[in-house]
């Protein structure tokens, strides 16, 4: 069915925002710091409308009647063993590990279907050449302490590649202040083969995840695409039947009333994810699948945890087009596997804007 002009021109006053995020990996950011296994990370991303061209869309998958964002990133990552003074090797605990990489993202949002699929191309380096031993001890001496020698048994050089591919499927709710969705992920590439499955929970006020993901709000946001509703299953649970009436008027009335009510300047709400990861191949313990020379040591394929609990809890507070949000994230290992010790957990903060 054909848009009313008044649609075509609403649509052609929209601008696509620029969406810029800033996350921070660090387990000092705990009541108690654990200094091993993900000790460090950080991305910067951006996204605007430019990054929709045939060459991203060639590289990343689309869902049924999406709309979709792009994100480009330029993530680093680092590892460490249990003991960081540690200047020999030592098979006991996990070896020193340091990742540069750029990220490209694609977030595909149905609303009339209910689920999103997001791709991940992740291309970069591991190892000495990533850059951690440089970065880590440049902040130990920044801040006092002592130099961290054992990056000399850091994983050797070798070739990030990562794709991952993530499918999300929305659980209509009949409280409405709570979300739920059902993830499934799939890692393959030369750092790390594994699989996931999990429960996302958003508790409090929130924006519906169609509009524009976890994004802030902005009012330059696309949102032709409830204009546009599919009748479907899945459309009946959750929006009005005006969101695809035939009546234009009554089409359009609709979705501006639903977007009124599920895409505000404020955000405040609890987010809880849990689930069970199958890891296959870990390249922060095992090396990359293409090296570009040896590792001085690697962790044996029978040492590696294969089954992992993950769990993540987090706040978030958003006001227009701002956001910033604290996640408390630990893995747990099978209770019979003790390498490598102890459970890694860290804090994350991310600082998004939405311009």
């Amino acid at each position: 069915m054909k848009n009313t002009h008044a649609q075509e021109k609403k649509k052609d006053k929209e601008k696509s925002p620029f969406y810029f995020n800033l996350t921070v990996d660090e387990d000092l950011f705990l009541l108690k710091s654990t200094d091993q296994f993900y000790s460090f990370g950080t991305a910067i991303t951006a996204g605007w409308k430019g990054l929709d061209n045939k060459f991203t869309r060639a590289l990343t998958l689309k869902a049924k009647d999406s709309h979709d964002l792009y994100t480009v990133s330029f993530a680093h990552r680092m590892y460490t063993p249990k003991n960081v003074e540690q200047t020999e090797v030592d098979s006991t605990d996990i070896p020193f590990c340091g990742q540069t990489f750029l990220r490209l993202g694609r977030e595909s949002f149905s609303p009339s279907h209910g689920y999103i699929l997001e791709t991940y191309l992740d291309i970069g380096v591991v190892g000495e050449i990533a850059g951690a031993d440089f970065f880590q001890n440049k902040f130990h001496s920044a801040i006092g302490n002592g130099a961290i020698n054992g990056w000399k048994n850091q994983i050797g050089n070798g070739l990030l590649l990562n794709y991952t591919v993530i499918y999300k499927q929305d659980f209509v709710s009949v409280l409405p202040f709570v979300e739920n969705f059902l993830i499934l992920r799939a890692t393959v590439g030369t750092m790390d083969i594994s699989a996931e499955g999990s429960i996302q929970l958003r508790i409090g006020l929130f924006n519906n995840h169609f509009v524009n993901g976890e994004r802030p709000w902005s009012k330059k946001e696309n949102t032709s695409s409830f204009y546009k509703l599919k009748e479907t299953k899945y459309a009946k649970m959750k929006y009005n039947s005006g969101m695809w009436s035939q009546d234009e008027t009554l089409r359009e009335q609709s979705a501006e009333s639903w977007l009124s009510r599920n895409f505000k300047i404020t955000q405040a709400y609890i987010k809880f994810v849990s689930g069970g990861m199958l890891n296959v191949y870990s390249g922060e313990m095992q090396g990359s699948l293409i090296p570009f020379e040896e590792s001085p040591y690697v962790i044996e394929y029978h040492q590696i945890p294969k089954l992992i609990h993950t769990l993540s809890v987090g706040v978030v507070l958003t006001h227009r087009i701002g956001a910033f949000e604290y996640h408390w994230d630990r893995h747990n290992y099978q209770p019979e596997n003790t390498f490598p010790p102890l459970y890694p957990k860290w804090g994350r903060f991310n600082m998004k804007f939405n311009f």
